[in-house]
């Protein structure tokens, strides 16, 4: 990959034009960023080398936490989602542990692949393939990528936290629709705390 040592200091800080301030809710973690990029390097030879996706699991549910990176031009989107019920047992809006156990309900973290896209129970979904041991059932489990209606805007404004998949990573309908229109085929996802 042809960005690894420029990536840390230009993503940490994402690109601005002077007429944009600083948006709080693009910053990624240079900790859980450096994390996303090694194991980018890792997976090389197998990842898409337009965009990095980063989801921050520190983060409350009602902030945006999931960063869409143009390995291109240093752009980064910023996106609401959810987390899995199995990995939130107070329901606060915190995911507290992964796990990739099946039946758990749990988010699992680690380096994801984007597949292939398919419409089932939740409409339009994206399937992800686990590239680590920490989300090798990821295609038993079934965590996917979708929308669904306690991942909508108007959850945070009801309860003041979205509400939690079965550890898939769900959108808005909205947002979904940018998300697939942003992130390709062979997409790397690091999902991490």
């Amino acid at each position: 990959m042809r960005h690894f040592l420029i990536l840390l200091s230009l993503f940490c800080l994402p690109h601005f034009s002077q007429a944009e301030a600083i948006d709080p809710d693009r910053l990624i973690r240079p900790d859980l960023l450096e994390q996303a990029i090694g194991a980018l390097h890792t997976h090389a030879a197998h990842a898409n080398s337009e965009r990095l996706v980063v989801v921050d699991y520190s983060l409350h549910s009602s902030k945006k936490r999931l960063f869409i990176v143009n390995l291109d031009t240093g752009h980064v989107s910023a996106f609401r989602t959810t987390h899995g019920r199995g990995s939130d047992a107070d329901h606060d809006g915190y995911l507290d542990t992964f796990s990739d156990t099946p039946g758990s309900g749990a988010s699992p973290q680690g380096a994801f692949l984007t597949a292939e896209e398919y419409h089932g129970r939740h409409g339009r979904s994206l399937r992800l393939d686990g590239l680590d041991e920490t989300n090798a059932n990821a295609r038993r489990r079934a965590i996917v990528i979708h929308a669904a209606d306690y991942a909508e805007p108007g959850m945070i404004d009801t309860y003041g936290r979205l509400g939690r998949s079965l550890g898939c990573i769900a959108f808005s309908r909205a947002d979904l629709d940018t998300f697939m229109t942003l992130v390709p085929q062979g997409t790397l996802i690091y999902v991490g705390r």
